[in-house]
């Protein structure tokens, strides 16, 4: 015999309730009316002052703002106003919010192509905007922008102090249409018009600089940026070295980082990191097979975040030799959650350690031998003969 499952069949309690169930009179039938809309307007008002209540402090001065009239402000622009202040107090410096009118500025930044001057901007830990990269043949290239310029203002609008997303927003605009900006180099004030064009960022380049030696300029990482690397690299002889320049490098997407490591590491850690829930996350090369061509790697003070993490696991594996200058010690992790509008948080959810165990985060990457701007090309090109002459064989 097949039992019912317990949940079909009907309570003891039930049962006997129908038992008793008897029909109802005429006034019985009213009064029962009667109570069923005062019950259903009690749970209304009940309803009602629940959702009121539920919102946050936040939210009801929002509403209340609104609902005052005499400013002609937005919701929508005090709720991001209350996002982006909140994101400022955390005291996080890398934490971003991209409103939906953003979004475009969000993947941009990774597919490398935009409307703009050919600046690539970041905010230093003490929340100055700065220049982190120039795009070559661009029209900040062109003005004399360089890395390191501090942004003041944007057609006499002060930045200071705003987001990054609203301030890249405000560079954007039609091709061939002006824009001032006022910014400041040592001290100095300076105003500086251009015109903005169609930017579409070239990350990987690579020649050759004397026969069997590769000179490889990746300027940033976004989308493919590995894939550039294998597929240059296949097609130019580099058996005596090759010189990896990250120099001016912001940083970018920390997997096509990862992805050009794993070209020259055969097996082991690239980079890892712990978040505080406790989840662990390591980067590694499974494969073996990987490039063992000599490397010398050129650092300066704006190598920045996934830049580092390469040269970082470059120099702990000993897989090269790092030329220059301290990079610049942005080793945080930064995690994007989307929103119930589409808008999204970037978030910093933890620190990148190298495969040594060091942290990146406001030490940077130190160079095996410091070296000067004015020397480096020669110089690099005499330690990656020094390395060829080790791994090379005397026949």
């Amino acid at each position: 015999m097949v039992r019912e499952p317990d949940f079909l069949r009907p309570s003891l309690f039930a049962r006997s309730k129908a038992r008793i169930i008897k029909p109802l009179s005429e006034n019985s039938l009213r009064a029962s009316g009667i109570i069923f809309i005062v019950m259903t307007l009690v749970f209304s008002f009940g309803y009602s002052i629940g959702t009121r209540n539920s919102d946050g402090p936040v939210d009801e001065a929002i509403k209340e703002i609104t609902a005052a009239g005499h400013s002609k402000v937005t919701k929508q622009l005090l709720q991001r106003a209350a996002i982006e202040g909140a994101i400022k107090a955390s005291g996080d410096a890398w934490s971003n919010y991209f409103p939906t009118s953003a979004l475009d500025i969000f993947k941009d930044r990774l597919n490398n192509q935009y409307t703009g001057v050919g600046i690539i901007l970041r905010k230093s830990v003490s929340g100055v905007l700065e220049v982190a990269s120039v795009e070559g043949n661009s029209p900040a290239a062109d003005a004399g922008i360089v890395v390191s310029d501090q942004l003041l203002e944007i057609n006499g609008t002060d930045v200071q102090g705003a987001s990054l997303p609203s301030t890249i927003a405000m560079l954007r605009g039609n091709v061939g249409k002006k824009v001032d900006l006022l910014i400041t180099r040592s001290g100095k004030n300076i105003l500086i018009s251009l015109k903005r064009a169609k930017i579409t960022a070239q990350s990987v380049e690579i020649s050759t600089i004397s026969k069997g030696v590769a000179l490889l300029s990746i300027s940033s990482f976004s989308i493919s940026t590995a894939s550039q690397v294998e597929e240059l690299l296949s097609k130019t002889p580099h058996s005596k070295g090759v010189i990896i320049d990250l120099r001016n490098n912001p940083g970018g997407i920390v997997e096509e980082a990862v992805g050009v490591a794993r070209q020259f590491i055969n097996g082991g850690i690239i980079v890892s990191y712990q978040k505080a829930s406790g989840e662990k996350l390591i980067f590694e090369s499974t494969e073996s097979g990987a490039d063992q061509a000599p490397l010398v790697v050129l650092i300066n003070r704006s190598t920045a975040s996934a830049a580092e993490i390469l040269a970082a696991a470059l120099q702990d594996r000993n897989r090269a030799v790092i030329l220059g200058e301290k990079s610049y010690g942005k080793g945080t992790v930064q995690e994007f959650k989307t929103l119930n509008d589409g808008s999204k948080l970037e978030l910093t959810v933890a620190l990148y350690r190298s495969p040594s165990g060091k942290l990146i985060e406001g030490k940077g990457v130190s160079p095996d031998l410091a070296v000067p701007e004015s020397v480096i090309a020669s110089k690099s090109l005499q330690v990656l003969g020094g390395l060829a002459a080790l791994i090379t064989p005397n026949n």
